[in-house]
Parts: structure tokens; sequence; C-alpha cells
């Protein structure tokens, strides 16, 4: 009789032991970051309009970007915003302007000047 109870006792931890063991491997064990959305790159030749160092955005009258855009004058982010300071309305520019999908954003990286403005004339 007491053989009984030990084999019921050691069946009883088995299979709690499997239980547990079980629950534990299909935890998962690995963080998995968040998917990145892919980031497309096209070139970008345009002339500065405006800058808004408080939004720190750049405005650019671009020229078309074949299968992606016309010509058109928008709105960009800038990185590092920094390179704001170096433009000037009037400015020849090119760069490249990276769109993430899902609307989450457009901006301009490796900005050049490629013409200055012409000098203010002031009377």
């Amino acid at each position: 009789m007491k053989l009984l109870n030990v084999l019921s006792i050691v069946i009883c931890l088995l299979a709690w032991v499997v239980t547990a063991a079980c629950n534990q491997a299909s935890q998962p064990t690995v963080n998995v970051p968040p998917e990145v959305k892919p980031v497309k790159h096209y070139y970008l030749k345009g002339k500065v309009v405006s800058i808004d160092k408080r939004a720190k955005m750049l405005n650019v009258d671009s020229e078309g970007i074949p299968g992606f855009m016309e010509p058109m004058t928008m709105p960009y982010k800038i990185k590092p915003e920094s390179g704001l300071d170096q433009l000037h309305p009037g400015d020849s520019i090119t760069a490249d302007l990276l769109v993430q999908d899902e609307g989450a954003g457009a901006w301009l990286e490796n900005v050049a000047v490629t013409g200055h403005s012409p000098p203010s004339q002031k009377k």
C-alpha cells in the first residue's frame, strides 16, 4: 500500500513538472523588435523657397521625380536639423529624399547647395 502512495506522488510530481515545462517553453524568450517600416530613397533637385526654423522645415520647389511625384513645392523636414543654418531662400539644392511607407513621413538628408541665391540688393 505504501508503494502505491509513493507511486501516486511520483506520478503527480511528474505531471506537474511536464506541465510547468510546457508552459515555460510556450513563452517567448527573445524580445522581438517592432516591425521596421521600409524607407524609399529618391534624388531631389530643387530650389529653396523658404525656411521655417521654428517648425524645422524647409519649403522646396522641386523638379519632378520620375515614378514618384510631379514637380511641386512642398515642405520637408531636414536631417540633421542643423543643415537649415546653411541654407537660404533662392539656393539651388540637391538632396536625398527619404520616404517612409504608411504615412510615417518624408525628410531630406545629404542636402548640398549647388547654387547660391543672388545677394539681396538694398537701395
